[in-house]
């Protein structure tokens, strides 16, 4: 296991980022604000350990489990003592399979867990946790395929419980369930792939083998979100993709990114990421310089 500490990684926004890695993390001082690409979890094994995000703070006692997604700003406050997992993903090293980019797609920007014994879902995520660490550290801190594995199943783990949570929520019958799931799944994956083209809700529904009346009804059921919300998101993430390339302009951003229109692009990016596009590049170019600073 590495001892490393976790604020030598914030070159993570470099072109070639890592794409896995593990610390076991026993630094004290506090860490200021910062992001970065990949998806990072946290579990403290020895004393506790508090994160910010925003106005929020989130105090981790050992066994707790924080996720916090992609581009997130966030930082880590002082500590007396402790130790804890700081795990971090970039998506593009899962992604690329089946199902797992409309799972990142619906991940929230932070996911707190409490420790709880009596919780199957709790278990198995530290289960899950402590075999990546164990098949990390074994291998000398090289991305294997049951690491990829792995990764992928705690993943798509995250993606079934949203699935069952609504489940547990719906109105339809107990046999459709599947039937709908693998519909909205279906409609997905036709979304992933023809993003940048002109969809409408009628051409998506068709694909899924439903009225749009009724696909509209069971997407959001499902995806806790509306076509267009899940569309724009997906068009949002390639725009913050392209938006770390200076060279490409606003328009160029737009355009490569599946929106029509510039007027579009800034009015559903600044809805999405509570910000227009041009802010967003700068506060990450101003966050980058700074942490560059401080290393």
């Amino acid at each position: 296991m590495k001892k490393v500490e976790h604020g030598k990684t914030f070159d993570r926004n470099a072109a070639n980022p890592p794409a896995f890695e593990i610390f076991h993390n026993t630094v004290t001082e506090g860490y200021p604000k910062h992001w970065h690409t990949a998806i990072e979890i946290i579990m403290p094994t020895r004393g506790e350990y508090e994160v910010v995000v925003g106005k929020d703070s989130y105090n981790l006692k050992e066994g707790d489990i924080i996720m916090i997604n992609s581009g997130v700003v966030h930082g880590m406050r002082f500590v007396s003592q402790g130790e804890r997992i700081v795990m971090l993903v970039e998506p593009g090293c899962v992604e690329n399979q089946e199902e797992m980019e409309t799972i990142f797609l619906r991940l929230p920007a932070i996911y707190f867990k409490k420790g709880d014994e009596e919780d199957p879902f709790y278990l198995f995520l530290r289960s899950q946790i402590l075999e990546l660490v164990r098949e990390y550290d074994n291998e000398g801190a090289v991305m294997t395929h049951r690491i990829c594995t792995g990764l992928k199943e705690l993943f798509s783990e995250f993606g079934r419980k949203g699935f069952s949570d609504a489940n547990a929520q719906n109105t339809f019958g107990a046999m459709k369930q599947q039937e709908y799931i693998e519909a909205v799944l279906s409609a997905c994956r036709y979304i992933n792939v023809h993003y940048m083209e002109n969809l409408s809700l009628e051409e998506v529904a068709a694909v899924s083998g439903f009225s749009k009346f009724h696909f509209t009804r069971i997407f959001k059921q499902y995806m806790n979100m509306t076509f267009y919300e899940y569309l724009n998101s997906k068009r949002v993430k390639r725009a913050e993709e392209l938006l770390y390339d200076k060279k490409m302009s606003i328009t160029d951003v737009a355009m490569n990114s599946g929106f029509s229109s510039l007027s579009a692009f800034n009015r559903t990016f600044k809805t999405v990421k509570a910000c227009s596009p041009s802010d967003y590049r700068r506060q990450r170019e101003s966050m980058v310089q700074a942490l560059l600073m401080q290393g």
